[in-house]
């Protein structure tokens, strides 16, 4: 039987990207934000933002 952990799992291998990750927070479900604001914040701030300065600079040329 699959549970949303699994379902989240495969679609992240189904999506193409230049970088993914599957991060989860336990006992968090839909939200993660409100649940467990300190470890979604984590995430955000070690994960996403240096994907996406990256990302602001190659767009702009640097």
């Amino acid at each position: 039987m699959l549970n949303p952990t699994d379902r989240a799992r495969c679609f992240l291998d189904d999506v193409q990207a230049p970088v993914k990750e599957f991060a989860l927070i336990r006992d968090a479900g839909h939200f993660a934000s409100f649940r467990h604001p300190d470890q979604f914040l984590h995430l955000m701030l070690t994960k996403v933002r240096p994907v996406v300065a990256t990302a602001g600079l190659h767009a702009a040329g640097r």
